[in-house]
């Protein structure tokens, strides 16, 4: 099963709902697999956008032929505390707080609660408290925001 067949047949039904991909996730239970597929759009993907795209895959026969015809799909907006698939996303996040899980311990570490100092050129620069690591993405087995709901309160305070 490859995710990049996955990802080709999944893209052009949500980019017909004016949506992009955020990421997918595969996972093997132990009767049937389970396809999550996490859609973002500019304005924000919303409940409407996840049911409308949800309805178009289960139409999608080459998605059975690759994961069986008794596969779950579950499609979902990223959401607040968002698990990042691609290098290329965390750039609008740099400033930000996230939980690191690294493929292979670093320094005996193998996760890293962190602020995103940089994202440039293939590498993101991690600062933690005491220390800074300087990271290839392809290192991350597991990558997600940590939000600061005590700024998120406060800015939504200010909207109002």
């Amino acid at each position: 099963m490859n995710k990049d067949d996955i990802e080709n047949i999944v893209k052009p039904v949500i980019n017909r709902h004016e949506c992009y991909l955020w990421g997918i996730e595969i996972l093997r239970g132990r009767k049937r697999p389970t396809l999550r597929v996490y859609i973002e759009s500019d304005a924000g993907a919303g409940i409407d956008d996840c049911e409308l795209v949800s309805k178009d895959l289960n139409y999608e026969a080459e998605l059975e032929s690759i994961l069986g015809d008794d596969f779950i799909l579950e499609v979902s907006t990223p959401g607040i505390d968002r698990r990042f698939f691609y290098y290329e996303q965390l750039k609008e996040y740099v400033g930000e707080e996230f939980k690191i899980k690294l493929r292979e311990p670093l320094d005996g570490i193998k996760n890293i609660n962190g602020h995103l100092a940089e994202c440039k050129d293939d590498f993101l620069r991690i600062e933690t408290s005491n220390l800074e690591y300087k990271l290839e993405f392809n290192e991350i087995e597991f990558c997600k925001l940590e939000p600061n709901f005590e700024k998120i309160m406060k800015e939504s305070e200010h909207a109002k």
